[in-house]
């Protein structure tokens, strides 16, 4: 096989699906499942050696991950580096899935940005295989450099930031959403400049996530991507918009001012339900250069949030926000001021109302086990509140019953003295005959009660041979003045 080598390389591999990835790839994108160091050769790639479409002369694997692999290829009439992607073959023979990534890249080359990689050709290799043509990127990953030094200097990582939301600001412009950023998609070249490192930074592989989560290698259940870098949003599998994006480079601020990303757990599942459920723990109470942030803390915490619509609006926003507290210095060095505004830091609730989508199995107890524990140390106050609003409901019941009753004992007394006496029985002897009728007066004074006027009492029918007795009429407004009951 002409130009082969033999050059042993190093990476993971799934044990369930077989696939290959790179030594910073954690968990399988497709399963879920985690990912083992293996070997092999470049050797037993059959394109290698071999001329695509009578132009590109391909020299050697540069890397691979879930969408295909990267070569080194030389265009022979230019005699000129570039480096090609080619989609992986298994996922070429997926119905219009070519079609699509095809797509994309055209998408992708369509958006001018110094920060965004530059696409200049298309095309297919012999068994239809589609491919696009790039500018070949020398230098590292921001993966590398964290995974080699840990924390990145302030100066240095809000240069990197700056450039990578410029290029994000500009994919959204077009309608792009990256949907899988992550240290591993953020490429800086250039070298030193004055013993400074000069990073020049490209944002690679727009698009992969959106095209392979419809894969049917992506397993049943998993959301592709890479976990340790996904919006609550993505993880619950409801829709996402360009502030998923914004969710994505605020675990990267995180990652280079404190050397780990906020949430690790040993399951692919286990990390989405943190990313979902769990606050992150401030910067500063992680790493001891991370004390020096300042306001750029508030602002690595607000591009966290769970819910987009508390994130910072877009890319611009961010950015502005960032040179609002950041101040360069003519050494290089910056200065960064203490809070936004001059205002306490933002601490906003962390917990959403989301809940897992329904193709997703559920948390193991070691999963809740974490959660439960890492928002342990806001529990004591809630549970002060709560005794608090259960004693003031308490007492606030006691005095309602206790008004209750004495409204309905009151009640009760009224009924008993108000109440008319019963009709005398039948059998009672008519009253003597030569009894004189009682006046107006004396049937008021005798037949009222002592505290409360008498009600009205209805005619009653007398005896037969006995002279009736009918209710006094009132003849006048003016009574006795000796007479406790007249109202006039």
């Amino acid at each position: 096989m002409k130009g082969a080598t033999l050059d042993m390389r190093r990476g993971k591999q799934c044990a369930d699906c077989g696939q290959r990835f790179g030594l910073d790839a954690m968990f399988c994108p497709f399963d879920g499942g985690a990912l083992a160091i293996g070997e092999w050769t470049d050797a037993t790639d059959p394109l290698i050696g071999q001329t695509v479409d009578g132009r590109y002369s391909v020299v050697k694997l540069v890397g691979e991950g879930g969408m295909g692999k990267v070569y080194e290829v030389r265009h022979l009439a230019l005699d000129r580096a570039f480096a090609m992607k080619a989609l992986r073959r298994d996922l070429a023979g997926e119905g219009d899935l070519s079609d699509r990534f095809i797509q994309e890249a055209k998408t992708t080359a369509s958006v001018r940005h110094p920060n965004i990689v530059s696409i200049t050709d298309f095309g297919r290799l012999g068994d239809g295989v589609p491919y696009f043509v790039m500018e070949l990127l020398v230098g590292e990953t921001l993966a590398k450099v964290l995974k080699a030094g840990g924390p990145i200097p302030a100066a240095r990582a809000v240069r990197i930031i700056r450039q990578v939301a410029g290029a994000l600001g500009a994919a959204h412009a077009a309608g792009i959403v990256h949907r899988d950023m992550k240290p591993e998609n953020v490429f800086l070249v250039g070298g030193l400049a004055g013993g400074v490192p000069s990073d020049d930074v490209r944002v690679v592989d727009f698009g992969a996530a959106k095209i392979l989560g419809s894969s049917r290698l992506t397993k049943t259940g998993i959301v592709f991507g890479t976990p340790h870098y996904m919006s609550p949003e993505q993880a619950s599998g409801t829709p996402v918009d360009h502030r998923a994006d914004v969710y994505a480079l605020g675990i990267i601020m995180y990652e280079m001012f404190t050397g780990r990303v906020p949430f690790e757990a040993d399951t692919y599942m286990g990390v989405l339900t943190q990313h979902m459920f769990v606050a992150p723990v401030p910067p500063s109470q992680i790493s001891a250069a991370a004390r020096e942030l300042g306001a750029l803390e508030e602002i690595t915490l607000r591009a966290l949030e769970k819910k987009p619509e508390d994130r910072y609006a877009s890319m611009a926003d961010l950015v502005a926000a960032i040179d609002e507290v950041v101040t360069f210095e003519v050494d290089g060095r910056v200065s960064v001021a203490p809070r936004l505004d001059g205002s306490p830091p933002s601490r906003r609730s962390q917990s959403p109302p989301y809940r897992l989508a329904d193709a997703l199995e559920l948390p193991s107890l070691e999963e809740i086990r974490v959660a439960s524990d890492s928002r342990a140390p806001r529990q004591p106050p809630r549970v002060l509140l709560w005794l608090a609003l259960a004693s003031v409901v308490v007492g606030l019941a006691v005095v309602v019953a206790f008004a209750l009753r004495s409204t309905t004992s009151s009640q009760t007394a009224t009924a008993a003295v108000v109440s008319p006496p019963p009709p005398a029985p039948a059998s009672a002897p008519p009253p003597p005959a030569s009894a004189p009728p009682l006046s107006t007066a004396e049937t008021s004074t005798s037949a009222a009660p002592s505290a409360l006027p008498r009600p009205p009492v209805a005619a009653q029918a007398a005896p037969k041979g006995a002279p009736a007795v009918l209710p006094a009429k009132k003849t006048s407004t003016k009574c006795d003045p000796e007479d406790p009951f007249c109202r006039h």
